[in-house]
């Protein structure tokens, strides 16, 4: 059989066709319809903060679902909603607090644990932890704990961005 253009024009829209309607993923069960693009930007004394792990938690709701995004090198977290194993970026608008965690990573080498001693194991341990302890911690601790944490952050029905600045005397969230 000989195929004509008309033909694979038709076979070929018929295969995109089936690729995007296998790819569409239906909700999980609990997971939120509507979410809106939202980012949180962390800084220190005007400096972003890396590496902080930030967690949305509705006021007054045990949610099926997890809020939550980490820091890039300019101190941007972009939210994301997350459930077992399926993710989109956006967050279901509402009032959140916020949990933010922080651990400074150290500047020492990864080391090859299989091909080290445990008396090397642990020196690297130590090493690695009195490394951290004497970095900078911008994140207050108590924000790291729902209970103890103090920020609060609305998140419009059209989405948007906060900036949490943490300065050495006051922190603010605009």
């Amino acid at each position: 059989m000989k195929l004509n253009k008309n033909d694979i024009v038709m076979v070929m829209f018929l295969f995109v066709l089936a690729i995007q309607t296998g790819c569409q993923q239906k909700l999980p069960d609990g997971f939120p319809e509507q979410l809106v693009p939202f980012n949180v930007k962390l800084t220190h004394n005007g400096s972003p903060v890396q590496g902080a792990a930030i967690s949305f938690f509705l006021e007054g709701e045990n949610l099926p679902y997890l809020v939550m995004g980490n820091t890039n090198a300019n101190g941007v977290a972009k939210m994301e909603t997350t459930m077992n194993v399926f993710s989109q970026s956006g967050v279901p608008s509402g009032t959140y607090t916020a949990m933010i965690i922080h651990v400074p990573k150290p500047q020492s080498p990864n080391a090859d644990f299989g091909k080290m001693s445990n008396a090397e194991i642990d020196a690297h341990i130590e090493k690695i932890d009195a490394e951290i302890a004497a970095m900078p911690h911008p994140v207050p601790k108590e924000w790291s704990n729902i209970k103890t944490t103090p920020i609060k952050i609305t998140v419009p029905e059209n989405g948007g961005s906060v900036t949490i600045e943490i300065t050495d005397s006051k922190t603010f969230v605009q």
